[in-house]
């Protein structure tokens, strides 16, 4: 098993938080894993990434980095970053993106008009049928949506085999005990949204 993970937002939403959680948990399985953080201007809502590639041959040798058409996951926290980043998404690979739009001050001076979700679902479509839409994502954004992947992955195993809501919540446990009773409650507040999506 050979599988890349991107996922993208702002600066202030935990993206790389994201991306160790789900680094530690696969590490804990005994899988091979590499992860490759990008900061900009993270500390004023700039553009954040995390590139995850996790395997279970320990003597499979892979670059760090993703190439355009590279990852099986795409993890989106807002919506301009996860168009901006659909080129690394795999055809039929597995989207999962907050429906959180974050404007900039010149498109509000201009009165352009930012793209809604139902429009980003239509130009997802041109690459995959296997989009997830969030609505109105609990905070913190991060630990919520990590319990949205977990009970999707549940559903859809072959996105990302060994990865489940009762799994995560032992990394949660493990990572964030600081505000962990809040955090284990949006957590489970998470995975029921995703079984929701899911239909299960």
């Amino acid at each position: 098993m050979f599988k890349s993970m991107f996922v993208t937002g702002l600066g202030g939403q935990g993206v790389i938080t994201f991306a160790r959680l789900i680094a530690g948990y696969a590490s804990n399985q005994g899988l091979k894993v590499s992860l490759f953080n990008s900061k900009g201007m993270a500390q004023r809502g700039g553009r954040v990434t995390s590139e995850i590639r996790i395997s279970s041959d320990h003597d499979f040798v892979y670059g760090a980095r993703l190439s355009a058409g590279g990852a099986d996951l795409l993890i989106g926290m807002e919506i301009g970053e996860a168009v901006n980043s659909l080129s690394f998404l795999k055809t039929g690979g597995l989207v999962l993106l907050l429906d959180y739009a974050f404007v900039p001050a010149s498109m509000i001076l201009k009165k352009e008009t930012y793209p809604g979700f139902d429009q980003i679902r239509e130009v997802f479509s041109q690459k995959t049928n296997c989009f997830f839409g969030v609505a109105e994502p609990k905070h913190p954004y991060n630990v919520y949506l990590l319990g949205v992947l977990g009970a999707i992955l549940e559903h859809v195993p072959e996105a990302l085999p060994g990865f489940t809501c009762k799994g995560l919540e032992q990394t949660v446990r493990f990572s964030l005990k600081r505000d962990l009773e809040e955090n284990l409650r949006v957590f489970h507040e998470g995975c029921i949204y995703g079984g929701k999506l899911t239909g299960s």
